[in-house]
């Protein structure tokens, strides 16, 4: 193995190269290192993956979140004998509570966590993961536990080769809604008509009805803040933690501001009289249309203008020709009105010494607690107290 840690300004730089007869592992912390084969949302050439793992998401990624959280970012490819790609990794090393721990590139922006995958990955099975894994460790700088959560079970039609046969399916996860058919067979498919046109029609008593795309970076910036707004209320009246998560809202104004044209970020308001009622923010990849960030104006509740923005974003994407809307991870019951596919997802955890070990089992631990109802009555009080520090704080 070949290996080279070099300090570049502030920054340290990361390289390491392993290979045996059937397979090659290159590491760098430098995404550029893999600029002939890391795919771009307007150049996938033949990879298999989602919209997160492209190249100028994970640019983004590393200048908002990752920077905000310190993350030691460790590009991985896989390669065999032919020089042929097979498996490509963003990953990462943070430390939580004096634990190294090895994660996907996440921080809570990212809905599917997976490798990119290419066509000659299909000849991957679990002996050969596991010979790869192996090298992949010695490649890799120490780290004491590894955590690969929230992957689903198949990365295009290709198995995933990180997720272990007989692995049990988190309790939580994606669905999509196709969007073959016909105008009619769209609105055939969307649940509750006859009560959606009634609120419809209620709805437009109180004003001018009208979806509304944004069109400049300065338009989806405007509305952007309102998703920021509303989504921030939303998370203070449920208790849950938001936007305290490092980086999470610069990366989606920098994501806003330099994704906007050719369209991969999709910004839309339902608007009534010119006030906005619901509004979202989105992300589009080859004919898939991911649902990410979306609220809606508590005082109009009544009108279910979020289900209603909704509706108005299917229609969107099928006049387009897109595939496929994907509602994201989360089992909402509405989801279940919509949707026809459910996706798996999987999460791995391996240990690599002693405090790593400790550190999962605490982690399952912690898990198990969280399941129950006495930690559903506390969580609040965590979040309200959480808030309450960083107000006086600022």
């Amino acid at each position: 193995m070949t290996s080279l840690v070099m300090r570049v300004g502030h920054e340290t730089q990361y390289l390491a190269d392993i290979e045996n007869v059937r397979f090659r592992i290159r590491v760098s912390s430098a995404l550029e290192a893999f600029d002939d084969h890391w795919p771009r949302r307007l150049r996938m050439r033949e990879a298999a993956c989602s919209i997160f793992q492209c190249a100028e998401l994970i640019d983004i990624w590393l200048e908002t979140v990752g920077s905000a959280r310190r993350t030691c970012q460790l590009f991985v490819g896989v390669y065999d004998a032919d020089g042929r790609p097979l498996v490509l990794l963003p990953l990462g090393i943070e430390r939580h509570r004096g634990v190294r721990l090895l994660t996907f590139l996440d921080g809570t922006v990212v809905d599917y966590n997976q490798p990119i995958l290419f066509p000659a990955a299909h000849a991957i099975d679990p002996a050969a993961w596991s010979e790869i894994w192996d090298m992949i460790v010695r490649a890799l700088p120490d780290f004491d536990a590894a955590i690969f959560d929230r992957m689903p079970e198949r990365v295009g039609a290709l198995p995933n080769p990180l997720v272990p046969p007989g692995s049990v399916p988190l309790p939580v996860s994606g669905h999509v809604m196709g969007l073959a058919g016909s105008d009619a067979d769209i609105e055939a498919r969307l649940p509750h008509r006859k009560r959606r046109n009634r609120l419809l029609r209620q709805l437009s008593g109180q004003g001018s009805i009208a979806f509304e795309v944004a069109g400049s970076v300065a338009e989806a910036e405007a509305f952007l803040q309102q998703v920021l707004t509303g989504k921030a209320r939303q998370f203070a009246r449920t208790r849950v933690p938001g936007f305290e998560v490092p980086g999470k809202r610069a990366f989606y104004l920098a994501a806003t501001q330099r994704l906007m044209c050719p369209e991969t970020v999709h910004v839309s308001a339902l608007t009534v009289g010119g006030a906005v009622v619901a509004c979202h923010w989105g992300l589009i990849l080859e004919g898939r249309f991911y649902l990410i960030l979306t609220t809606y104006d508590a005082d109009w509740k009544r009108f279910s203008p979020g289900a209603i923005h909704h509706e108005a974003l299917i229609r969107w994407c099928h006049a387009r020709g897109m595939a496929a809307f994907d509602f994201g991870v989360g089992d909402e019951a509405y989801k279940g009105d919509y949707c026809d596919t459910r996706i798996p997802l999987h999460r791995v955890e391996i240990s690599l010494s002693r405090r790593g070990r400790i550190y999962l089992a605490v982690e399952r631990g912690m898990a198990w607690m969280r399941s129950t109802s006495v930690w559903e009555l506390l969580r609040p009080l965590k979040w309200i107290a959480v808030r309450a520090v960083r107000r006086t704080k600022a």
